[in-house]
C-alpha cells in the first residue's frame, strides 16, 4: 500500500539525502573561481558533469553525431522498451533471473573493456588524425564512427544470443547495461581524466596540467 509503505520509506529516504547534501556541503569547500574574463576560454572549457559524456564523444566524432543524433536514438530506443518488452514473467524480480544477472554482468564487463579501449585507441593512435587529408571528412567523422558503433552492439547481441540463449527480457537488459556502462565510462572519462587540450592524463595530474 501507499500509505504507510511507500510514503514512509521516500520520506525516511528524502531525510538521509537532506542530511547527507548538507554534510557534504560542510565537509567540502567548493570555492567560487576567479571572475569570468570573456576574452580568455579556460583550458579545458568543460561542459556540466552530466554533459560530459556527450563532450567526450565530440572528441571522437561529428558534432551533430556526438551532440544530436545518437543521444536521440539512445532516448528513443530506451522509450521503446516497455513496448518491447510486455511480457508480465519476472516483473519485480531484479534481473528477472539468474541467467539475467549474468547477462547484465557480462554486458557491462564487454562494454567497459570496449569503450576504454576505443577511447585509449583514438587517443594515442587516432582515426581523425590518421586519416584527416587523405579522405574526405564524413569518413572518418560519421562513417567510421557509426559502423564502429553498430558492429559493436551487433557483437554484443550475437555473443549473448550464442552464450546464453536469452529472453526478449534479457535482451533488452543486455543492451541497456551496456548503454548505462558505456554513459558512466564516457562521463568519469570526461569529467577525471580529460585535461589541457583535451588530452587524457591521470586524474592527479589534471590539476596541474591546468
Amino acid at each position: 500500500m501507499v500509505w504507510p509503505s511507500l510514503v514512509v520509506v521516500e520520506a525516511l529516504s528524502a531525510v538521509v539525502f537532506t542530511f547527507l547534501l548538507l554534510a557534504t556541503a560542510i565537509l567540502i569547500n567548493a570555492p567560487l573561481a576567479e571572475i569570468a574574463n570573456p576574452t580568455v576560454t579556460p583550458n579545458p572549457s568543460k561542459a556540466p558533469w552530466y554533459f560530459l559524456n556527450l563532450q567526450e564523444l565530440l572528441l571522437h566524432m561529428h558534432p551533430s553525431l556526438a551532440g544530436v543524433i545518437v543521444p536521440t536514438i539512445a532516448l528513443v530506443a530506451i522509450g521503446a522498451i516497455p513496448f518491447i518488452d510486455r511480457s508480465p514473467l519476472g516483473v519485480g524480480i531484479l534481473f528477472t533471473s539468474d541467467k539475467g544477472k549474468k547477462i547484465t554482468i557480462f554486458s557491462a564487463i564487454y562494454t567497459f573493456v570496449l569503450v576504454v579501449a576505443l577511447i585509449l585507441f583514438d587517443e594515442f593512435v587516432g582515426v581523425t588524425a590518421t586519416l584527416q587529408g587523405t579522405v574526405p571528412e564524413v569518413v572518418y567523422q560519421y562513417i567510421i564512427p557509426v559502423i564502429t558503433m553498430l558492429a559493436l552492439i551487433a557483437l554484443l547481441g550475437l555473443l549473448i544470443q550464442r552464450i546464453f540463449q536469452p529472453t526478449r527480457r534479457e535482451m533488452v537488459m543486455a543492451f541497456f547495461t551496456g548503454f548505462v556502462v558505456a554513459f558512466f565510462v564516457l562521463t568519469v572519462v570526461g569529467t577525471a581524466f580529460r585535461g589541457t587540450g583535451m588530452d587524457l592524463f591521470w586524474p592527479w595530474d589534471v590539476e596541474s596540467a591546468h
